[in-house]
C-alpha cells in the first residue's frame, strides 16, 4: 500500500486502484461531518448555486452554500460548521453548493471509494480508509481541495495528520510506503501541530476571520470529536452507508 497526497485536484492522477480522501477543512467537508452530526440522513453537494437551488427546491431539500464565504441570500444557510452545529437537520436532506470541495470529489469520483475527511473527524474517516484499502489492496490518496485553484497551508496540514493517522493503522509490521507527497504534509503537521495557530498563518484562514467566521476556523480546528464517516455513494446506493453523500451534476 502506497499513501499519496494530491495538494490540488488538478494533480491527482489515476485513482482507479486507489481509496481517496477528500478535504475541504474551511469549510465544506468540516460542514459534510456537521450536518450528520446533527441528523441529516444524506447530503448532496452541486457545483453550482443554480443547479444546488433548482434539485432542492424540486425535492424539498435543505440548502445551503456561501459566495465570498457568506450565506447566498436565498439559501437556508451558509457554509458555516458553527451555524450547522446550532440547528437540527433530523430528517431533512441537505443540498451544500460549494466549488472547491465539489471539484476535488469529481476529481476522483471514479476511485474504488471516496470518503471526505476534515480534523473533526480525523480518526474515524482514516480507520474507514484503512480498512477499505487493506480489503481491496489499494492504495490511499489524500486530496486536497485548495481555494480557486491554489495551494491553502489548512488542507495541506490536515492531509498531513491523515498521514499520521494512516501510518499508525498498519503498525510496526504492516507500514504502508510513504510517497514523497505524503511525507511532506506530514512533516508540515509535524512542524505545527497546534492547527489554529498554523492556519492563522496563511491567506485563506486569515481572510475567513477578517470575513467575521472566526469561531467556524475555531470549530474547523478541533480534532477527533466526530464518529461520522462521510461515503460518496450513488443516488440508488444511499441506504447503504451511514452518511452518504451523493454528487449532483
Amino acid at each position: 500500500m502506497q499513501i499519496r497526497v494530491a495538494f490540488l485536484p488538478q494533480m491527482v492522477q489515476d485513482v482507479a486502484q486507489a481509496v481517496c480522501v477528500v478535504v475541504d477543512v474551511l469549510r465544506a467537508t468540516t460542514v459534510v461531518a456537521t450536518l450528520f452530526e446533527r441528523g441529516c440522513p444524506c447530503v448532496y453537494v452541486a457545483p453550482s448555486h443554480e443547479l444546488a437551488r433548482t434539485f432542492a427546491r424540486r425535492n424539498g431539500y435543505v440548502l445551503c452554500g456561501e459566495t465570498d464565504g457568506f450565506k447566498v441570500p436565498d439559501f437556508d444557510y451558509g457554509n458555516s460548521p458553527t451555524e450547522i452545529a446550532a440547528a437540527d437537520f433530523t430528517g431533512r436532506p441537505t443540498v451544500l453548493s460549494t466549488t472547491n470541495g465539489t471539484r476535488a470529489v469529481a476529481a476522483v469520483m471514479d476511485a474504488r471509494c471516496v470518503y471526505l475527511g476534515a480534523a473533526v473527524n480525523r480518526m474515524a474517516v482514516a480507520q474507514a480508509a484503512w480498512q477499505r484499502a487493506q480489503e481491496t489492496q489499494s492504495d490511499i490518496m489524500i486530496v486536497c481541495s485548495g481555494t480557486n485553484g491554489q495551494f491553502t497551508l489548512e488542507d495541506a496540514t490536515v492531509a498531513g495528520m491523515y498521514v499520521e493517522a494512516l501510518v499508525a493503522q498498519g503498525g510496526p509490521w504492516n507500514m504502508p510506503e510513504q510517497a514523497d507527497s505524503a511525507i511532506a504534509a506530514r512533516r508540515l503537521w509535524e512542524r505545527e501541530p497546534n492547527l489554529l495557530r498554523g492556519w492563522m498563518e496563511g491567506h485563506h484562514a486569515r481572510a475567513l476571520a477578517e470575513r467575521g467566521f472566526g469561531e467556524d476556523i475555531g470549530y474547523s480546528a478541533e480534532t477527533d470529536v466526530l464518529p461520522h464517516v462521510p461515503t460518496l455513494v450513488n443516488e440508488g446506493e444511499v441506504d447503504t452507508v451511514a452518511a452518504p453523500v451523493v454528487l449532483i451534476s
